[in-house]
């Protein structure tokens, strides 16, 4: 087993409103209270060389709080984890981090942002580059280019990385155009080439094309089920509609501001 928790729980804080009705005021006051809850609870899962865990979940920020708890960067108020020796966790690089560099400043500096060494970086450069499809524009500002070549960089270093679990927060698929459709792919060979994934996503295709196992996070519990389960969950969450009421008794956890 390469990561893994055993039921492990995280705690949060979200702001609840309180609603008064106050004598001799014309309207109704409110006020926002902060209270814990469960971001998740009573999960298990453990991922080897070779496997796939997907997260699935209504509230993006229980599977995030997963990955970031297996990427040490949040600890568990119950339970026990099983960290890996290394990791990357991939989100979405932001505008900010890359503003007015090169095409190759922006892969040192996300390369560096991921947590390599100076060394680890310089090795990564052009094979980055080749998968990022961008070795004809490292002197280019990756300006011209915007979001499809910044995420398709990020990408890249994670295919690249020299870890040996990697960690993706609704990052399944990221780029432009043909980059973009190769994605599932291209994490499929990184699977089979024995790396451990585990992968928060909200679509049915990358638990189906990519996972081996998975889970349904929720603020109560947390259900192992398998690919198939959870592909067809996140098409009945997705056939409910953006408005959708939730079950008080399913996930009464899943308002309010978040904090950890």
């Amino acid at each position: 087993m390469l990561a893994g928790l055993t039921d492990a729980g995280v705690q949060g804080i979200r702001l609840t409103k309180k609603k008064q009705v106050i004598k001799g005021v014309p309207r109704v006051t409110s006020t926002h209270e902060r209270e814990a809850y469960w971001v998740f609870q009573g999960l298990t899962a453990h991922v080897d060389a070779g496997q796939a865990l997907v997260l699935v979940s209504r509230d993006p920020v229980r599977p995030n709080a997963v990955l970031r708890v297996l990427a040490g960067m949040l600890p568990l108020d119950t339970g026990a984890a099983s960290l890996p020796d290394a990791s990357l966790l991939l989100s979405s690089p932001q505008p900010r981090w890359v503003r007015e560099l090169s095409v190759e400043q922006t892969i040192r500096l996300l390369a560096g942002i991921y947590g390599f060494s100076d060394a680890e970086v310089e090795d990564l450069v052009q094979p980055v580059a080749r998968t990022a499809e961008v070795e004809g524009l490292l002197h280019r500002p990756l300006d011209d280019y915007g979001k499809p070549v910044r995420d398709q960089i990020a990408f890249a270093i994670a295919m690249h990385a020299p870890v040996p679990v990697l960690l993706f927060d609704h990052t399944a698929t990221m780029g432009g155009g043909e980059f973009r459709a190769a994605c599932l792919d291209r994490l499929v060979e990184l699977r089979d080439s024995g790396k451990a994934l585990v992968i928060a996503t909200d679509k049915p295709k990358v638990a189906l094309q990519v996972g081996t196992s998975a889970v349904i996070v929720r603020g109560k519990r947390a259900d192992q089920v398998s690919v198939v389960d959870a592909a067809e969950f996140l098409l009945r969450d997705k056939g409910k509609g953006h408005k959708k009421r939730r079950s008080r008794q399913e996930d009464d956890e899943d308002e309010g501001g978040l904090d950890f």
